[in-house]
């Protein structure tokens, strides 16, 4: 929340953050976290499945966004030798 990244609240100049925060600390303060152990519901053998599926699907992400980088310098720089 307090952060000066891009799109963070402070960057963005909300004007209650300290009103937002003392709000998520009093939610958080109001009840113990669920924990669950997702592996022992669904059994171990489906659980690993899932597990690759998500680790394939973040492989194709990061492949993606080095491919659309790539496709974004191509494209300045030929808007810029116009």
């Amino acid at each position: 929340m307090y952060s000066t990244a891009k799109l963070s609240p402070t960057a963005r100049d909300i004007k209650d953050i300290r009103e937002r925060v003392a709000r998520l600390k009093d939610y958080e303060k109001s009840k113990a976290p669920t924990q669950m152990d997702f592996s022992a519901v669904v059994g171990q053998d489906l659980w690993a499945r899932h597990q690759h599926n998500l680790e394939q699907v973040q492989s194709l992400l990061r492949e993606s966004q080095e491919l659309a980088s790539e496709i974004n310098a191509k494209v300045a720089n030929a808007y810029k030798a116009r």
